[in-house]
């Protein structure tokens, strides 16, 4: 057995135990102790990315396939939400999080890409494709919040006092963390423009020109976003709207642009 796979498989050990300490402080209403959660997600976290380099960088190349890049997806979910409770009172948002990475992982384990590897491709052209994956995994976890947002805005509004209000951190502590994610996002979302800026050598060459208009159209409006919370304090339905604008604008960049090529301008 790999050095990968028993990684993984004390990974997915790690996120179960994690969801159980959280699933049981929800049930008792006896807060977890973070010390303990923290470094048990941690652990899991240092052998989900043994695992994921194993299976992303592999010898005839970096293997890009869906089985890996949902792997991908958990560890950022996971890790994010981790990084957040440091600074955030967040712990009951997370009880989905570590199952959800815990499947990612297990899907690389049992499951096999059948996509070649790409060969050839440049350290900043990987660095690229990497970091756009995890912006977007980032920014679908703030659309994530935002509809927890907006059923929260809406329980109050209409004084409709469910057993998700009990759960849920206060209202002031969701609307921090979801600026949290969404200025991450920005910062990976920059990034990855960027590395494709100086690294993709002729984007109407290869098609890209649609991709990175919608990419380009996204960040600015999760930069607005931002910048109105910052300047006029933008909060609640607005957020949730904003929110919700640029992530349908970074899933047209993202597989929008194979519409376009293969549909609109049957182009293969």
């Amino acid at each position: 057995m790999s050095l990968a796979i028993i990684a993984g498989i004390f990974a997915c050990i790690s996120y179960g135990s994690a969801a159980f300490l959280l699933v049981q402080s929800l049930r008792t209403n006896i807060p977890v102790k973070r010390p303990l959660l923290l470094g048990i997600a941690l652990v899991g976290l240092v052998l989900h990315a043994t695992n994921l380099n194993h299976a992303l960088f592999t010898d005839t190349g970096i293997a890009l396939g869906m089985v890996n890049v949902l792997s991908l997806f958990g560890f950022v979910l996971a890790a994010c939400g981790t990084f957040i409770i440091l600074f955030r009172d967040i712990e009951s948002l997370m009880a989905p999080a570590y199952p959800a990475a815990c499947i990612g992982l297990l899907a690389n384990l049992v499951g096999h890409d059948t996509v070649t590897p790409h060969l050839n491709m440049s350290s900043g052209l990987v660095a690229h494709i990497l970091l756009s994956i995890v912006a977007y995994s980032v920014i679908a976890l703030a659309l994530s919040q935002a509809m927890l947002l907006w059923i929260q805005n809406y329980q109050l509004k209409h004084r409709h006092i469910h057993d998700i209000l009990r759960i849920l951190p206060p209202l002031q502590t969701m609307e921090h963390t979801l600026f949290d994610l969404i200025a991450i996002g920005m910062v990976l979302l920059t990034m990855a423009i960027g590395m494709g800026l100086l690294f993709v050598d002729d984007f109407f060459a290869q098609h890209l020109i649609h991709k990175t208009a919608f990419a380009l159209a996204a960040w600015g409006v999760l930069a607005m976003l931002l910048t109105g919370r910052f300047l006029w304090g933008w909060r609640g339905m607005v957020a949730v709207k904003w929110t919700l604008s640029g992530f349908v604008l970074l899933t047209l960049a993202y597989f929008g642009s194979k519409v376009v090529l293969e549909v609109i301008l049957e182009r293969t």
